[in-house]
Parts: C-alpha cells; structure tokens; sequence
C-alpha cells in the first residue's frame, strides 16, 4: 500500500523542484538563491518519497525525514536510500531539534494537528528549527467543495522505469485510486477521508485491491487559519503559492509567485501556505 500511495498520490520529483522554488523566492540575492547545500525537513514524511526526491535534485542537498509511525519509516529504510544526506529519524515531530533550511508538511499532513493550540506549538517548534532565511512550507485543499462528501476514481499508470532505468515490474498494470471524502462537518472542520486502490496485472486470476488502505481523520484547516497561526507563532511573514510553477527556464528551474488576488485560483483549490522565518 505505501509503494501505491507514491504512485497515485504523490509526485515527489515535482514538489521537490516546486518547494525549491519557493524557498528560492524568499531570499534576497541571486548568490543566496542558488544554494545546492539546503537541508530539507520532512515533518510527517510517511516513507520519505519528497526527502529521496530532494537528495536526488540538489547534489548537496541533504534531508531529515521524520514520522511517528515505525512502520512507514520500516518501508523507508527498505528502499535502502539513508546515508549521510538522508536521515530517516522515528520520533514525534517536537522531538527532532536539527536545523534546517526548510520544512515541508506535505499530504495535508499539518490536518492531523486537531486543535489550535497545538497547531500553534507544533508551529512555533518548526519555527525554531530553521536557519535564517528558512521557510515552512504546508499543502492544504480548500474552496467550494471542500466539505462535500463523494468518491473521486483515477486511473494511474506506473512508471515504465524505476529510477535505475530497469524496467518498473509494474509497468503493465492497471491501478485504479479512489478518494472518498467520507464525512465532513464545515462547523468543526473535521473531515474523514479514505484512499483504496485496485490493482489488475495482466495474467492475474482476479484483481487486487485494498479498501481503506489509508483512513485520516482531519482538522481541514482554512488558508487564513494557517496564515493567522503561523503569524502567532512567530513568523515574519506568510505567503500562498500555487501548485504549480509560474515558468520554467531552459534549464528546467522552476520558477514561483504568491498569489496575491483569490481569482488567481480555483473555487476548488490545493495550494502551498508559507511561513518565512
């Protein structure tokens, strides 16, 4: 289930690059912006996919992956990719103390955070974290729809190559993602969504698939929420970024703005809310 997730739900390769730019956007010369020693914190990282991607961008780049849960940082170590740059830490994200030039909370991870109070504290811990210049990066969904309850089905094909340049063994399958927002209360924020997949590989006698492979109970946290919170705890500034790049130059960086007036986006939107130390 964790290598269907980075399938069908992630695409580390881009944010990395995305979360690159952002950072790059904050700093007040060209020399600062083009560092390739940044340091990457993955809070709630899940099986590390956006830390491997970033050690992969920046040939000095480096990264501290950390989840609570054994389990998915079991299935990291099993890709076999820690080493110096890459630190795999199981442990309560207020534990961790390293500096940092950025960190990312990506998934709506930052929603597993249930009450205000302890938003503002895991905030004002991340905030401590980072080197001057760093930012905090969280990925939220919002807009029209926010609160309304279905299923969303995709079909997702596997990449035909794994990052060696083999072929991917499972280039031929047929995966189908489901997302079900299952409950939702727009009084509270409190959401409850659900992922499952279903997989059919040819010569197969019957299709695999997985219900509930992933279930999060969530505080969906509001833009302004957000921007208000980090303000609190001690952060000169905020800003919202699209999920995706404004340009891309002929060496294939990536180029960012804020969004400045709420027509810029979606009624159904999924955007980066910054906080700048």
């Amino acid at each position: 289930k964790f290598s269907l997730y980075e399938f069908c739900a992630q695409n580390p390769p881009r944010d990395a690059r995305l979360l690159r730019a952002i950072w790059a956007d904050g700093q007040r010369s060209h020399r600062a912006a083009a560092r390739t020693d940044l340091i990457l914190g993955e809070d709630f990282c899940g099986t590390a996919a956006l830390s491997r991607a970033w050690c992969d961008l920046l040939a000095r780049g480096c990264a501290v992956a950390v989840d609570r849960d054994p389990a998915t940082i079991a299935q990291a170590r099993g890709l076999g990719r820690e080493d110096a740059r890459l630190r795999l830490v199981t442990a309560d994200v207020h534990r961790v103390r390293e500096r940092v030039d950025l960190i990312a909370v990506l998934n709506f991870s930052i929603c597993e955070l249930h009450e205000r109070r302890g938003l503002v504290r895991y905030l004002r811990h991340a905030r401590s974290r980072l080197r001057p210049g760093g930012c905090l990066i969280c990925d939220v969904y919002g807009g029209v729809d926010a609160f309304e309850t279905g299923m969303l089905d995709q079909r997702i094909r596997p990449p035909q190559k794994l990052p060696d340049g083999s072929p991917h063994p499972a280039r031929r399958d047929r995966i189908t993602y489901s997302w079900e927002q299952r409950s939702a209360d727009p009084f509270t924020g409190r959401v409850v969504n659900a992922m499952h997949f279903d997989v059919r590989s040819p010569g197969a006698s019957k299709p695999f698939g997985i219900i509930n492979a992933f279930v999060y109970d969530w505080r969906l946290w509001s833009v302004p929420e957000l921007r208000e919170a980090m303000l609190e705890a001690g952060f000169a500034r905020t800003d919202v970024y699209p999920r995706t790049a404004a340009a891309t130059d002929a060496e294939g960086n990536l180029y960012v703005k804020t969004v400045e007036d709420p027509t810029e986006i979606d009624d159904s939107f999924n955007v980066f809310v910054t906080g700048r130390a």
